[in-house]
C-alpha cells in the first residue's frame, strides 16, 4: 500500500496509520468467501482502504452511522459539505461569538 484513502470524517481513535498494518494481517481464504466484521467503524477507514466485496459494519454511535448512511444514499456529498460550511462561516463571522455558542449548545445537547 503506497497511500492510505482518507477517509470522510475524521474522529477520536482514528487508524489511519494502522491501515497498511492491518490490511497487511489480512488472510482471506482461498476462495475469496471472506466477510469482513467491523464492529468500530467510526471513521470507516480501514473497511475504505480494504474495500472487501462483502461487509458487515457496525457502530454504538448513531451519529456515525447516520453519517455514513447519509453519504450511502447521496444526501452528504462534496457540494452539500461545502455550501453548508460556506453558509456557516458566514453566519459565523456575521453574528460571532453568540453564534457560536448557540452552535456549541447545540452540539452538547447531542
Amino acid at each position: 500500500m503506497t497511500r492510505v484513502k482518507t477517509p470522510p470524517i475524521k474522529c477520536q481513535g482514528i487508524k489511519t496509520k494502522l491501515v497498511p498494518l492491518i490490511l497487511g494481517s489480512i488472510r482471506w481464504s482461498p476462495k475469496g468467501d471472506g466477510r469482513w466484521i467491523e464492529p468500530f467503524l467510526g471513521s470507516g477507514v480501514v473497511v475504505f482502504n480494504l474495500a472487501p466485496q462483502r461487509a458487515i459494519l457496525a457502530d454504538i454511535n448513531p451519529y456515525i452511522i447516520q453519517f455514513h448512511k447519509a453519504i450511502q444514499q447521496g444526501e452528504i456529498t462534496p457540494t452539500s459539505v461545502r455550501s453548508y460550511l460556506s453558509a456557516e462561516g458566514t453566519k459565523l463571522a456575521r453574528l460571532g461569538e453568540d453564534y457560536y455558542s448557540k452552535v456549541r449548545e447545540r452540539f452538547n445537547r447531542g
